[in-house]
C-alpha cells in the first residue's frame, strides 16, 4: 500500500535544487579567488588615485597661495612706497601748495580753528 504525504508550506524552489546540484570543486575555489582579489585590487586603486589625486590638488593650492602671498608682499611694499613722506614731498599737488605767512589759532569750544591771515 503506497500513501501520499503533502508537505504544507514547504516548497522546493528552484534554487534549492541549484544548489544540491552544484559541486564546490576545485576550480570553482581557485576561480572565486581570482575574483576576490581582481575586486580588492580594484578598490585598492581607486581609493590610491582618489589620494593621490586630493594630494594634487593640496599642492597646487599650496602653489597658488605662495603665488598670492609674493604678491601680497609686493602691494604692501608698493604701499609703503606711497606712503612715505618723500613720496608724498615729490607729488605735483604737495608742490604747488604755497606755505602760508603765519597761522593764528583761536581756541573755540567745540574745536581748534588754524586762521590764515
Amino acid at each position: 500500500m503506497s500513501q501520499l504525504i503533502l508537505e504544507r508550506g514547504v516548497k522546493s524552489n528552484s534554487i534549492t535544487r541549484f544548489v544540491k546540484r552544484f559541486n564546490v570543486g576545485p576550480y570553482f575555489l581557485v576561480g572565486s579567488f581570482v575574483c576576490v582579489v581582481a575586486m580588492i585590487t580594484v578598490l585598492t586603486l581607486t581609493f590610491s588615485a582618489r589620494q593621490v589625486t586630493k594630494g594634487y590638488v593640496l599642492t597646487q593650492l599650496e602653489v597658488a597661495n605662495q603665488s598670492l602671498l609674493k604678491e601680497s608682499d609686493k602691494m604692501d611694499m608698493k604701499i609703503s612706497d606711497v606712503k612715505s613722506l618723500s613720496y608724498i614731498r615729490s607729488t605735483n599737488k604737495v608742490a604747488s601748495m604755497v606755505r602760508p605767512s603765519t597761522v593764528a589759532y583761536t581756541v573755540d569750544k567745540t574745536s581748534n580753528i588754524a586762521v590764515n591771515f
